[in-house]
Parts: C-alpha cells; sequence; structure tokens
C-alpha cells in the first residue's frame, strides 16, 4: 500500500487514502498526560529511554498505543523506558534528631481498611510508599511520631513530613505521589516495552486499570499489556478488565497483588455472566505483596473476584505472600493450564472459593510447596474447591512441602457460605468438581491431607453424591501407611485423615496407586501438536514430548480417559483416526523408569 508521511515536531503522521493516524516520540521531560491529551484518538506513543515522572496519569483515548522505543524482554532484559508515580526527596531531606524530614509532602491518596494488613504492618492501609534504591521501607502506622528504626519510615499526614531513620547520601530516596499510570474509559489500547513502577495505587485501582463498575464491558475493554515490567506499585500492579490480555510481563513486588481486581458489579449483573474473555500468558509473577496486606483478605501473586472465564497458561508464579491463583466472589469457568504456582506463602497455591461455575478446569500445573505460615497460620492446600461448583483438577503435579498438617495437598471442601451476589443468588454449593490423574507428592517431612471435607452437612447432605469421588490419582509420599487422606463419604462431619487402604474403602480413589518413591521427581510430558482448542478433521498425529533424568519407560495416549495407545520409544506420536465429532480431552502419560507418572492433555474440536 503506497502511503506518505507528514512530520510536525515530534509527530508524524502516516496517511492511507482518507485515514491517517499519529506517531509522536516522548522524552522524559515532556508532560506526557498533557501531550496525550491532546492527540487525536488512535494515535501510537513512542517512548525514549530515560525516566518519565508522572504529574498526571494517562488517560488513553480508544485505540492508542503506548510503546518503548527499546524492545525488552523483562525479566531477562530490563526496559530502559520508565513511567513512575514517584519523586526523588533524597536531596530535600533534613536531619531531624535521630531521624531525617523532608517537608511540604502533601500527597494523601485514598485509604485502605484498617483490619486488612499483617499484624505489625498497620501502615499497608496508606499508599504512599517510601523507597531507598527502589527497596520499599516500612510505613508504620501511628496517631503521632513513632521510633523509627533502620528500613522504616513514618508520615506526619497533619503536617505534610515525611521522617526515615537511613541515611540518604549515597542513594536514590523516592515516594510515590501518583496513584495511576494508564487509566480511563477507552478501548483497544496496547502498553508495550514499558516499566510501570512506584505507584500510590490503592484496591480498586491498579497501577495499569481502574475500576469501571457498571460500565465495564464497554469502557476499558480490549487492552493489551504486554512485554513490560510492573513493579513497586501499592496495590495492584495491573487491574483486570473486560478482555484485557497480559502477556509476557515480569509483575513483581508490588504492596498487594501482582494482577487483582475484578468486573462483575451487583449493579449490572450481566457482566458476571459474560465471559470476561481474559488471558493471562506467559507472565512472571512474583514477590508481591511488600506492604503486608493480610492474605486472608487478599494479597499473593494473583486475586479477581466476580469474573467469568479468565484463561491463566504458561505463567510462572511464585514468592508471592498470599495466594498464587485465587478466584473468588463468584469468579467462575476458568482455565488454568500448565502454570509453575509454586513457594507462594499464607495461602492456596490455586484456590477457587464461593465460585457457582459449571466448567472451571485446573490442568497441566506444577503446584508445589504453597502455603507456608510465615505470616499467618490459614489452612492451606496447594489446589482447593471451597465452597465451589464445577471444577475439575487433573494432570497437575502437586507437591506436598515439609511442615505442619495445616498445609495440604489438593482439598475439596463443603461449607456455609452464604449466597451469590448475582441472580440466580443462589447458595454457594460444592457440586460437579472432580480431582483425577494427577501426580502428588509429599516431600520429607510433609503431613498435609487430600480429600473432601464436610462442614456443611445441614445445608449440603448430598455432597460426597453430587461430587465425583476422586480418581485415578498417583500418590508418593514417605510412608505409604500414613494417615493424609480425608472422604468420609457420610454427613458425620468427622473428617478424619485416614490411611490409604482405609480411604479408598470410603469410596475413594479406587483405582490410583501410592508408593514410597518421592525423591525421584517427575517426568516432562507436553502434547506439541496440535495445540490445545485446535479444530481437527479426519486422521490427525498427536505428538508428545517427554524426558526425564532417568530416563521414559511408556508414553499412554488417552481420548476422553480411554487408553488409545501405548508407545515405548519416540517419536511419541499417536494416529488418532476414530475420533467422533465435538470436543475432546486428549492426553500423554509419561512413565519414567523411575516409576513416576504424570500426564499433559489439550482439548481438541474433531470436525
Amino acid at each position: 500500500m503506497r502511503y506518505r508521511t507528514i512530520r510536525t515536531g515530534v509527530s508524524a503522521f502516516f496517511v492511507f487514502g482518507a485515514a491517517c493516524w499519529a506517531q509522536v516520540t516522548l522524552h522524559p521531560t515532556d508532560n506526557v498526560a498533557r501531550i496525550v491529551g491532546s492527540k487525536p484518538a488512535g494515535t501510537t506513543f513512542i517512548f525514549t529511554p530515560g525516566t518519565y515522572r508522572l504529574s498526571q496519569s494517562i488517560i488513553p483515548k480508544d485505540n492508542d498505543k503506548f510503546i518503548g522505543e527499546t524492545q525488552c524482554a523483562p525479566p531477562e532484559s530490563a526496559c530502559p523506558a520508565i513511567i513512575t508515580g514517584g519523586v526523588v526527596i533524597g536531596s530535600l531531606a533534613r536531619p531531624d534528631g535521630g531521624n531525617y524530614a523532608v517537608s511540604g509532602q502533601s500527597q494523601q491518596g485514598p485509604r485502605g481498611r484498617p483490619p486488612n494488613c499483617d499484624p505489625g504492618w498497620g501502615g499497608c492501609i496508606y499508599p504512599e510508599d517510601l523507597f531507598f534504591d527502589d527497596k520499599p521501607l516500612k510505613h508504620l502506622d501511628s496517631p503521632s511520631m513513632p521510633s523509627i528504626g533502620p528500613g522504616e519510615w513514618w508520615f506526619d499526614y497533619s503536617n505534610h513530613v515525611i521522617y526515615f531513620h537511613d541515611d540518604p547520601s549515597g542513594h536514590t530516596v523516592e515516594t510515590s505521589v501518583l496513584n495511576n499510570a494508564f487509566g480511563g474509559p477507552a478501548n483497544n489500547v496496547t502498553i508495550r516495552y514499558l516499566t510501570v513502577k512506584e505507584f500510590a495505587d490503592m484496591y480498586p485501582v491498579g497501577a495499569i486499570g481502574i475500576t469501571q463498575g457498571p460500565n465495564s464491558l464497554t469502557q476499558e475493554t480490549n487492552w493489551t499489556v504486554e512485554n513490560c515490567e510492573v513493579m513497586l506499585n501499592h496495590g495492584f500492579g495491573v487491574r483486570v478488565a473486560y478482555r484485557l490480555h497480559i502477556l509476557n510481563n515480569y509483575i513483581h513486588d508490588n504492596g498487594q497483588t501482582g494482577i487483582g481486581g475484578g468486573i462483575g458489579t451487583p449493579q449490572n449483573p450481566a457482566t458476571e455472566a459474560t465471559n470476561s474473555g481474559i488471558v493471562i500468558q506467559g507472565n512472571t509473577i512474583d514477590h508481591n505483596n511488600v506492604a503486608h496486606f493480610y492474605p486472608g483478605f487478599g494479597g499473593g501473586g494473583f486475586k479477581v473476584g466476580a469474573t467469568s472465564g479468565i484463561t491463566l497458561r504458561g505463567n510462572v508464579i511464585e514468592h508471592n505472600e498470599g495466594s498464587g491463583i485465587h478466584f473468588d466472589e463468584d469468579a467462575v469457568n476458568e482455565l488454568v493450564d500448565g502454570n509453575i504456582i509454586a513457594d507462594n506463602s499464607d495461602g492456596d497455591g490455586l484456590g477457587q472459593e464461593i465460585g457457582v461455575g459449571t466448567s472451571t478446569v485446573f490442568r497441566n500445573n506444577v503446584v508445589a510447596r504453597n502455603g507456608a505460615h510465615l505470616n499467618s497460620n490459614n489452612w492451606a492446600y496447594q489446589m482447593s474447591a471451597r465452597a465451589s461448583s464445577g471444577v475439575e483438577m487433573y494432570c497437575n503435579v502437586v507437591e506436598i512441602p515439609s511442615g505442619d498438617g495445616g498445609i495440604g495437598g489438593w482439598g475439596i471442601g463443603a461449607s456455609v457460605r452464604g449466597a451469590s451476589h448475582y441472580p440466580p443468588f443462589q447458595n454457594h454449593v460444592t457440586m460437579g468438581d472432580s480431582v483425577h490423574h494427577n501426580t502428588v507428592i509429599w516431600d520429607a517431612g510433609a503431613n498435609g491431607e487430600v480429600g473432601f471435607r464436610q462442614n456443611d452437612p445441614g445445608g449440603q447432605p448430598g455432597f460426597f453424591a453430587s461430587n465425583t469421588p476422586p480418581d485415578y490419582n498417583n500418590y508418593h509420599m514417605p510412608n505409604s501407611r500414613a494417615p493424609h487422606f480425608v472422604y468420609d463419604n457420610d454427613n458425620s462431619r468427622i473428617n478424619r485423615p485416614k490411611s490409604f487402604s482405609d480411604y479408598q474403602r470410603s469410596g475413594a480413589d479406587r483405582h490410583s496407586t501410592i508408593d514410597s518413591n518421592y525423591t525421584s521427581g517427575y517426568p516432562d510430558v507436553t502434547i506439541t501438536s496440535p495445540a490445545d482448542q485446535s479444530t481437527v478433521s479426519g486422521p490427525v498425529t498427536v505428538s508428545a514430548t517427554t524426558s526425564d533424568a532417568s530416563g521414559i519407560r511408556k508414553v499412554e495416549f488417552y481420548v476422553d480417559w480411554k487408553l488409545e495407545a501405548t508407545l515405548t520409544s519416540a517419536p511419541y506420536d499417536f494416529n488418532w483416526s476414530n475420533g467422533t465429532t465435538g470436543w475432546h480431552v486428549v492426553s500423554a502419560m509419561a512413565y519414567s523408569n523411575a516409576g513416576i507418572p504424570r500426564c499433559w492433555a489439550v482439548t481438541l474440536n474433531q470436525q
């Protein structure tokens, strides 16, 4: 296509016949918010390397793009175009007794609710942070001047003075002022190759994204955030929105949650019922909740409520305080596929809570060593469905860490949790859940359980009958006779851990296996072709790759959990020739020479 370029100052206008679009090159000294506001919808803004200290949030227009000039792939390579909500104050600090004081600090954003912080971390309710060389200090909560120690600070909001103990000499000392980097009602916005950091956001606002309330299906939709580093923001790094794609970002060290929020509101029930189209893929999400929000309230890697149809695929979610992935408050019908969810503390690795759904799938994930009691004693599982329906868990590797019995493997639980906020306002019951074909490993010293817990026999007397008994799982533990299995299959509400043989006699895991082979790891296996969700026709070759330090003994291929082929050497290609029309789960089960099986599954549409 022929086009001509018209340049005016920092702007370039590309004209295609009657249509044109603008490209604007920005520099760190520019007033970005003003420039963006002055340009037409559909402008591409190119950020040259440097630090952009915003005094106002950027409010995009429809189809705008915000792109760092230098390509980056965090965490492997940093994004040198840095958007920040902080200001440098180190040079303004003056000695004040045993502390340093910076006056004239009038910033004061909306606060959170006081009970929602970890013990000793009451300052989590204030959105403002203080940073020494990109390291957040502990914000003290006190009505009057407290004793301030190393790594601590206090904001005298009444007199507009910041106090801290550490000597600012030779350090970059910043405080966050602005609450949001990118927000507003525009649709079809792209944010790429940028670092977004040090915004003083507080739920329900994110550093990227704000709440749209009852307009969630028509405003701030179809955004893409990709190849960015999002860090050191006080609340959510990124807030979810309708049809948002969050791809290949490094989201870390945010104050509360790496990704959070929701799109459903009681004012507009359609937002919760509509498939959100949200895709979160290829991200590294780690070390979030540095402000120490209480994990039971919400903090960690990812927490979303009142949103249907989220896909999380291929993310690494590690070392967050709080759950790795937590669906809450009527978030339903998710696909969580192929993620590594490991070493998150004080919450579940992967959990569905109070969700009245029909088709949530947790599969192909490695969920390992989550739930350590560092700041709380919350009961935690690697995978769980609590007062939730329609959850299917399969082809996951579950590793239970050493520690007390309050850190389990997988769990399905019935409890009294009230009714949904959305029509038809049904009770949060646990039904239609299933757990099968998972590999579960207890570390040395692990005492956690797996199983079904009945804690609402009055409201859910059919709990065991309305959920599929767990089956075809394989268990590996130091002591195969240990009582780490729960399944009463009645309404006694005893929920007493049993030996595996007693557990099987209760009707659970009748085709499953158990052994004391718990130190051999597990094989890697992936179906490489066809891709998940593909439409195929006629005979199709299903290809898998697999490896293990001990070698691979065999690979079995299943269609809808019926064994179709067994191969004992590579290439592991299965010719699927007898498929019927419709959707099918196709899986490859690899067995290592060390005796550990693991499966990988895709869903294919046969035409």
